[in-house]
């Protein structure tokens, strides 16, 4: 019963995490087209390195192993105790070791406002030209402005 009782926490600690929407990453490569996307041209304001979190599977995963291994250690309650510490310290490994660093850029338009996104590799510098598109207030593509 205990044991069903760490993996039904541990699952649904998991699903309350996956419902909160996390920022995609923007692609590098290409601008979208459309009618109802607007572009933009301005420079790179601001870098910051960000960490991202690993996959849901994995952060499941070794949280799942994490609450195993933890509720297994102790008796009565220190065991919940040490099966729920086990399932967070098993997701904070998974995002250690699986997770990914991508730059937050800053970017400011033409018109002086600011907009942010998350580019994987480190292709652009602070006050490079960039163009980019933007879809219901988000940056939904940038590329270097050519000269």
């Amino acid at each position: 019963m205990k044991i069903l009782r760490f993996t039904l926490l541990v699952i649904f600690g998991m699903l309350i995490q996956s419902c909160a929407t996390s920022e995609q990453e923007v692609p590098t490569d290409h601008l979208d087209d459309a009618p109802t996307i607007v572009r933009h041209s301005g420079v790179v304001a601001n870098i910051r390195e960000v960490k991202k979190d690993a996959s849901l599977g994995k952060q499941f995963g070794a949280s799942f192993i994490g609450a195993l291994v933890g509720g297994q250690i102790g008796g009565g309650s220190a065991s919940t105790i040490m099966g729920t510490t086990g399932a967070f310290i098993g997701q904070d490994i998974a995002n250690d070791k699986y997770g990914d660093v991508v730059d937050r850029l800053i970017l400011q338009g033409e018109d002086g406002v600011e907009y942010n996104c998350l580019v994987h590799g480190h292709d652009f510098k602070v006050g490079d030209n960039v163009i980019f598109t933007i879809v219901e207030n988000h940056v939904s593509a940038i590329i270097h402005a050519t000269p």
